[in-house]
């Protein structure tokens, strides 16, 4: 499990970890939008905030910066797309590519936006374990006609508590094909099948014994919650939250 460090909950008592789920989690959801309509100048302050606020919360950086490190490919092929599609006048010239000075402002700009959603999302499942996720969701959907809130809860939590399982047997599948050298194999649909169906068996084999495990122990979605009071400090913490929202989505609006 260690290859999912990054996305499993990490206890600790900092002031995030004893952030009201709730407020938490409506937190999150107001951070994701604002920081992707951000301009440059909201997103630093953010960017020192979220620096500011997270260094006392006691969370593994390094193994969060390797686990995600192929995130990084992702972030490349995005910014060299945009730097190099993006119409503007040449700042660099390699051949038949041309990068534009508007292609790597909005590729940088994009990228920044990505890695602070994706930081956010991190902190987040570190600080707040998979059964206050379930009650906040439960809490926020209560008041919503027509949705089972609680079978939505459940699900949420299951699906909180299967990502790194997911994660740890994609590492164990590496390490199996690693060991019977089907990486040198130059053909990547033989590699990727190789991969994919084996991981897909075993995840499924997992999630059948998952829900075996759950009809023997009598359990359902009417399961008691766990106590949640919200502090004054936590009404500070979401205020702070909103102020850094407004502050980022103010240049979008106010020309």
């Amino acid at each position: 499990m260690a290859g999912a460090l990054a996305f499993c909950f990490q206890p600790g008592e900092s002031a995030l970890h004893r952030f009201d789920p709730r407020l938490k989690t409506v937190s999150l959801l107001l951070l994701s939008p604002s920081i992707m309509a951000s301009l440059p100048a909201g997103l630093a302050v953010f960017s020192f905030a979220l620096v500011a606020f997270t260094g006392r919360a006691g969370l593994d950086w390094k193994a969060a910066v390797y686990n995600l490190r192929y995130f990084g490919f992702l972030l490349a092929a995005v910014f060299l797309s945009r730097a190099i599609f993006t119409p503007g006048k040449p700042v660099l010239v390699l051949g038949p590519v041309a990068f534009t000075d508007l292609g790597v402002f909005s590729g940088a700009l994009f990228c920044w936006r990505l890695i602070l959603v994706t930081t956010t999302g991190l902190i987040y499942a570190a600080t707040t374990h998979s059964r206050e996720i379930r009650a906040a969701v439960e809490w926020l959907l209560s008041p919503v006609p027509w949705i089972p809130e609680k079978r939505v809860g459940v699900m949420v939590g299951l699906v909180v508590r299967l990502i790194p399982m997911i994660l740890d047997q994609a590492g164990k599948t590496i390490s199996a094909q690693k060991a019977r050298c089907v990486e040198c194999r130059k053909n990547p649909y033989y590699r990727l099948t190789h991969f994919a169906l084996p991981m897909l068996r075993q995840i499924i084999k997992r999630a059948d014994q998952l829900a075996l495990a759950l009809a023997a122990r009598c359990y359902n979605e009417s399961g008691t919650p766990p106590a949640m009071i919200i502090r004054p400090v936590d009404w500070w913490g979401a205020g702070a939250v909103l102020v850094l929202c407004l502050i980022m989505i103010r240049a979008v609006f106010i020309p």
